[in-house]
């Protein structure tokens, strides 16, 4: 739950593993068949040779600009820039989305607007949890959604608890907060057990 598009990062994700795994096997083949070896080193030269006609020949004009060397030196700068400039933006916006407002009401009072704080519902939400001995951690935060503020409840579950139970507890506590509330907020639950749920101490529930 953040601006980061989800599309966009697993691709991304999916390119970058991709160009390492195919890095890694090739040099795993060129260091250990001898074969390859000699294709990728005759290749290699091959490749240097062409790159240095290309450069040779794409010179800028001694009468146009002063300068010796090719001009796909700027292209490249300018391609490297503007790589630099993507991944910035790209890992900038990770983990972004969290918001410390909750809620607004407008209208809902002759004193103005009511301004909920996103800590309201979170402390509330997380004391409700704790409470309760089917679980073992609870952890609530906020993220701003499509212009709209949503919870996100992440708790860990006591051996023996089916992600059903946990599930109608959670369900519980949200529905009893959206009454106090006066309006139904969005809210995605994570479950998980781990290895805190394994070794903390069993607890008989009635």
């Amino acid at each position: 739950m953040n601006s980061t598009n989800r599309i966009l990062n697993r691709i991304f994700v999916f390119l970058v593993g991709l160009l390492v795994l195919t890095g890694g096997a090739t040099l795993a083949l060129v260091a250990l068949i001898p074969l390859v070896r000699d294709s990728w080193t005759n290749a290699t030269r091959v490749g240097i040779d062409r790159a240095t006609q290309l450069l040779q020949a794409t010179a800028f004009p001694e009468f146009l600009v002063p300068v010796n060397g090719s001009w796909l030196w700027f292209i490249a700068l300018a391609a490297g820039a503007l790589l630099i400039a993507v991944l910035v933006t790209f890992s900038l916006r990770q983990g972004h989305g969290r918001t410390s407002r909750l809620v607004t009401l407008n209208g809902k009072t002759n004193s103005g607007a009511v301004v909920i704080e996103s800590k309201v519902a979170e402390h509330a939400i997380e004391e409700a949890l704790t409470n309760r001995p089917e679980l073992v951690a609870s952890h609530v935060s906020t993220y701003r959604v499509k212009n709209q503020s949503a919870l996100k409840v992440a708790i860990t579950c006591r051996r023996g608890i089916s992600p059903r139970e946990a599930s109608q507890i959670v369900n519980e506590v949200l529905f009893s907060f959206d009454n106090l509330l006066g309006l139904q907020l969005p809210a995605l639950v994570q479950i998980s057990g781990g290895f805190r749920a394994r070794t903390t101490k069993a607890t008989r529930i009635r």
